[in-house]
């Protein structure tokens, strides 16, 4: 039996998309849920420094724009997680910031084989290395190739026509460690860029569950032939440029895969 810690910062989509199947395998033991609404870091200096180097790469216009284009890539409604927590009567732990001296304390307590990392930040050292086997990251693109990169736009802006999700080990940094399951599947072209995103998103969505179970279930042996990243590349919220350009090719795949039926 895999016993197992899930921590998500949002009350909605994937961890809430997993939760249920994960109850459904009689080989995996949800200890907890953690949900750690209150951000990533506790620093607030630290945090805001990120935002702002951000903003300054990307444009203000480009940020804004990422802000506007955000519920493209929610997959769909989902049930609340202390909904989800209460039908199942999962515990549901809220400990505020996530990379705080209460999610260790939790984590600590729950001594679980497995932590799942469903819809997160940064997660620190002192956080992954608690649980036995450490933890997992359900990323919704592929790797080593998008790291960090909301799924669908940048595979657009490179002129390809797959996307996919993987889920690896989590190491220090963000979508770096070793790979233990990933899909490769074709993208859902539309006229309009924001149907594009958010169909194929929603496939994304659709497959994250019975993979992220298939991990929790074969951890083991996926584990033994887990592949290192090499030549990885970090993506952001695009520019207004970049998302121009995003659009362009969007039309011309959709015009190209339209006339191939």
């Amino acid at each position: 039996m895999m016993r197992v810690i899930i921590l998500t910062s949002t009350p909605y989509g994937t961890a809430c998309r997993c939760l249920p199947e994960l109850l459904a395998s009689d080989m995996i033991e949800v200890i907890c849920v953690v949900w750690a609404e209150g951000g990533v870091s506790s620093r607030a200096f630290k945090w805001y420094n990120f935002k702002l180097e951000k903003v300054l790469k990307i444009g203000l216009i480009g940020a804004l724009n990422g802000i506007r284009i955000r519920p493209w890539f929610q997959g769909g409604p989902t049930e609340h997680i202390e909904a989800l927590c209460n039908k199942f009567s999962i515990p549901l732990h809220r400990p505020g910031v996530l990379n705080s001296e209460r999610t260790v304390e939790i984590f600590k307590k729950a001594n679980a084989d497995l932590g799942l990392s469903l819809g997160n930040g940064y997660i620190s050292r002192r956080i992954f290395s608690i649980p036995r086997l450490g933890m997992i990251n359900m990323h919704g693109e592929r790797l080593p190739q998008y790291q960090n990169a909301q799924s669908v736009i940048w595979p657009i802006y490179n002129m390809e026509r797959t996307t996919g999700l993987t889920i690896h080990q989590i190491d220090d940094k963000i979508d770096t460690g070793p790979i233990l399951y990933q899909e490769e599947y074709s993208i859902e072209f539309h006229a309009s860029l924001k149907e594009t995103v958010t169909n194929t998103t929603r496939q994304t969505c659709n497959k994250a569950a019975h993979a992220v179970r298939h991990v929790c279930e074969n951890y083991d042996e996926l584990s033994k032939k887990a592949k290192s990243q090499t030549n990885g590349k970090s993506y952001t919220t695009p520019s207004f440029w970049a998302f121009l350009t995003i659009g362009r090719n969007n039309r011309k795949l959709y015009e190209s895969a339209s006339q191939q039926k």
